[in-house]
């Protein structure tokens, strides 16, 4: 079946009594008026449905969340006393936080031979809506949960528990209708975390998973995970002594070693390059800021509790920058623009921190402290297209050239129209006919001029730039995906998503079109009539965080990155004591080229020291001897354990050619 096949339903209805005969477990929930819902739910109004394939990512994310439950329904059967925390779910795997007596991967068969039962049971699981009070008996046993329920419903509300035979879960779902949905599942390890990831807290066992429809997809997942453990860029990066870590004095934040920084500073200085091209210029901005610019620009409400905040001696309250946005902005407020210098593009390696809890963190994926190579565009609404197709011909062009990929995929978030309060918009009052911009979901739901609720909404601003989108990623033949729904509540946005040579998908390019710092900063330019108009931003990041990008690199490649991102380019080994001088000769020869070499002559076989130096991932080995000092002259070991004999003025200048053309391939 098309899983964009569309089904009419009637007000009442339950979903699953319109699924396709024969569909067997291969429809897991539907998608009604731009929501998801489970198959026994009713629907709320006439409409047309789409129905979630279990194969989809959206049903893959409903199928990993649904057997995050059934692990929990398994550890309460077997340990009574464990008292369940939550779930998260990521691309592919999930975990499950317990308060629970201490249990280790010996465990894991136990474990899964109960959820292979509940699983074999076929156990219905079924939403229940209930008011908050009722909620609360229900898990007055758990106050892990009593919190849950605490911070997400109001008082007075209703909100959904599921209910899997003897097991009950707070959760808003969509879930799978039964266990037997489940197809193939695998516990893959487990660690220790804190409640709220906060170390003064309740200790918790914290249990990974992952699940997949049938066993072959499962088989297949566990044969690239075994690879990416062999690729881990923090082994990699161990061996080739690039960053480390230090958890007693500075938790989550990398340092970079000499050979790390020199790749960090090849893509800072690459993305430097083609910002230039593009007419992004470099700026820099502070680390910290007083409170008030994260206030005004509403991060310090979303992010406050990820923040790193402190307070001066004299009472000022500051915050290290989560976001560059608003220093980028501070720049732009420096000047009056005319719309004649529109679009102002600025561009900077910037630095930000988050409070990523103890838990979560994880090597260069998960820092505290990261940098983003971070773009803010102030441009005039008639300049978003334009701005949008730069973008989109450098992103494709660079992972090309850097990965060697061209499997990407484009993601476009828009706005669900049904659901207008949840988005900043362009609002006009009817009773004195003030325009202005306001997030309906706000408390101050009126007109800032006289107080009035009789408010107008205008979709123009939202319509033009999702439009401008849209209509750049067809004016390229990219192929892509529409989610509605998905927008930011500050404006539409475009993700890149990256496949690397495990086959593992990266979202890592953003542009994300922004209406509402323009509007909380009063941001404005002077049009051709002399008068004030807001412009609009848009966020763009291409790598997305360095450090991120780097793990991705080193663990695509197995650290044997291109030469002009290698650390060390070129290794000299001579082959006795008598070729001492010729090699190191030869060394002084490269560096004066500004390629990165080393010359070993310390004792040892020429077998043991190549041997000790293959976890570094030199790009070459040159070997020296009498022949080689006889024709000046390098005997040439490229990574796929070749050899060949150049010159060595041939040679130094098929390495800077390497190196100008960023090739991926080596010499020969």
């Amino acid at each position: 079946m098309d899983s964009k096949q569309l089904f009419n339903i009637h007000k009442g209805e339950q979903f699953q009594d319109i699924v396709p005969e024969k569909s067997g477990h291969s429809i897991v929930a539907a998608r009604f008026l731009n929501k998801l819902y489970d198959l026994g739910d009713v629907a709320p109004d006439n409409g047309e449905v789409e129905f979630i394939q279990i194969n989809s990512p959206e049903g893959e994310k409903i199928l990993l969340h649904s057997t995050a439950h059934l692990l929990a329904n398994a550890i309460v059967n077997l340990y009574p006393d464990a008292l369940p925390n939550t779930s998260n779910e990521s691309e592919d795997t999930f975990y499950y936080d317990f308060n629970m007596k201490p249990v280790s991967i010996e465990d894991f068969p136990l474990i899964e031979e109960k959820m292979q039962e509940l699983v074999q049971a076929n156990i219905p699981i079924t939403r229940k809506i209930l008011p908050k009070n009722e909620i609360i008996k229900e898990f007055s046993h758990n106050k892990y949960k009593l919190d849950k329920i605490n911070e997400n419903v109001p008082d007075g509300e209703n909100s959904s528990i599921y209910i899997q035979g003897n097991y009950k879960e707070f959760c808003r779902g969509p879930h799978v209708p039964s266990t037997g949905y489940i197809g193939a599942f695998k516990l893959l390890s487990i660690s220790s975390t804190n409640y709220e990831g906060d170390v003064n807290k309740d200790k918790m066992i914290r249990i990974y998973g992952t699940a997949f429809p049938d066993k072959k997809q499962l088989k297949a997942f566990l044969l690239r995970r075994e690879e990416a453990i062999k690729r881990d860029h923090r082994k990699i990066g161990q061996e080739m002594d690039l960053f480390t870590f230090d958890n007693e004095r500075a938790p989550g934040m990398p340092f970079y070693a000499p050979n790390g920084a020199i790749i960090r500073n090849e893509l800072i200085n690459y993305m430097k390059e083609l910002n230039e091209k593009s007419g992004w210029e470099e700026v820099w901005t502070a680390h910290a800021f007083k409170d008030i610019i994260w206030k005004q620009s509403g991060h310090y409400y979303k992010y406050k509790d990820d923040m790193f905040l402190f307070t001066l001696p004299n009472g000022d309250n500051y915050g290290l920058k989560p976001m560059n946005c608003p220093g980028h902005i501070a720049i732009f407020q420096r000047s009056v623009y005319s719309y004649r210098d529109m679009p102002v593009k600025y561009s900077e390696a910037g630095t930000v921190y988050r409070y990523e809890k103890s838990g979560e963190m994880g090597g260069l994926t998960r820092p505290r402290g990261f940098t983003i190579d971070d773009g803010h565009g102030f441009v005039r609404e008639d300049q978003i297209f334009d701005e949008t197709i730069s973008l989109l011909k450098i992103i494709p062009s660079i992972f090309k050239t850097i990965l060697g990929t061209e499997e990407i995929t484009y993601d476009l978030s828009v706005m669900d129209k049904q659901h207008p309060e949840n988005y900043l918009m362009s609002y006009e009052c009817s009773s004195c006919g003030e325009k202005f911009m306001l997030r309906a979901a706000s408390q101050e739901y009126k007109c800032p001029a006289c107080g009035s609720e009789n408010l107008n909404s205008d979709f123009s601003m939202w319509d033009n730039a999702t439009e401008n989108l849209r209509k750049a990623l067809e004016e390229l033949k990219l192929k892509y995906t529409e989610y509605p729904g998905e927008a930011a509540f500050y404006g539409p946005k475009i993700d890149v998503h990256i496949k690397d040579a495990l086959g593992r998908l990266w979202q890592l390019s953003t542009i994300q079109i922004d209406f509402f710092m323009p509007a909380n900063f009063d941001l404005y330019y002077i049009d051709k009539n002399d008068t004030k108009v807001r412009p609009v931003i848009i966020h763009r990041a291409i790598y997305g965080s360095y450090e991120r990008f780097i793990a991705i690199l080193l663990e695509h490649f197995n650290g044997k990155l291109p030469l002009w991102l290698t650390p060390l380019q070129a290794y000299i080994i001579p082959v006795s004591e008598a070729y001492n001088e010729y090699a190191t000769e030869i060394n002084k020869k490269l560096r004066e080229k500004g390629i990165r070499s080393k010359v070993d002559i310390s004792d040892g076989t020429i077998s043991k020291k190549i041997k000790l130096i293959r976890t570094m991932r030199p790009s070459y080995i040159l070997v020296v001897g009498e022949k080689e000092l006889a024709n000046n002259s390098v005997s040439v070991r490229n990574r796929a354990d070749k050899t060949r004999e150049y010159g060595m003025d041939e040679f130094m200048g098929i390495m800077a050619e390497e190196i100008r053309g960023k090739k991926i391939e080596q010499a020969f």
